[in-house]
């Protein structure tokens, strides 16, 4: 399904290589293919094309993340959420993520408590909260996020998590499970 989608954004841009939807599409596809420098081109030309188009700002931003840029992915995500003041609360998991991978544990706590108060039911969150709370060494908060990822998805799997991320550098998903660790939750 990736070629396919691939092969459909590739066309759109080329029936109209002045849609920044088109572009964002294929920015898209280039991360989850891990090409993480053509992603980057194209959402660059997506926010070209519309400056204010936040999807584009924070789909860069989050490609900037997995490529080991994560201070300017904070400025992506920023901007976004300035454009989008009704954004989908993923935006913030993407901003705690980048606050988290840059050390700032107890930031990213707290964009992750405002996420889960919109959405309750995000196994990725409460993982990556745990994760937090095993950096700041609050082990009985870390185990019972721990807890509530199994609640809301009995199937959860560290292990498919760091296949499927696009990490650029495959070491950067470390820290997570390094969080975990301290919290006395994976071996």
């Amino acid at each position: 399904s990736l070629e396919r989608a691939h092969e459909s954004a590739q066309r759109a841009v080329t029936l109209d290589d002045n849609n920044p939807y088109a572009h964002w599409a294929l920015g898209s596809m280039y991360l989850w293919m891990r090409r993480h420098d053509a992603a980057i081109g194209e959402l660059e030309r997506a926010i070209s094309l519309n400056p204010n188009f936040s999807l584009a700002h924070t789909l860069l931003g989050l490609v900037l993340h997995y490529t080991g840029r994560s201070k300017q992915a904070l400025e992506c995500f920023d901007r976004a959420i300035a454009l989008d003041p009704y954004h989908p609360d993923v935006y913030l998991h993407f901003q705690a993520q980048a606050y988290f991978q840059l050390g700032r544990y107890e930031k990213a706590a707290e964009i992750l408590k405002r996420r889960l108060t919109r959405n309750p039911d995000t196994d990725i969150s409460r993982v990556l909260l745990a994760a937090s709370y095993g950096h700041l060494s609050r082990t009985e908060e870390a185990r019972a996020q721990w807890q509530e990822v199994f609640r809301v998805n009995p199937n959860y799997s560290l292990e498919h998590r760091r296949k499927v991320l696009p990490y650029r550098n495959p070491s950067d998903f470390e820290p997570l499970v390094e969080g975990l660790r301290k919290a006395g939750l994976v071996t």
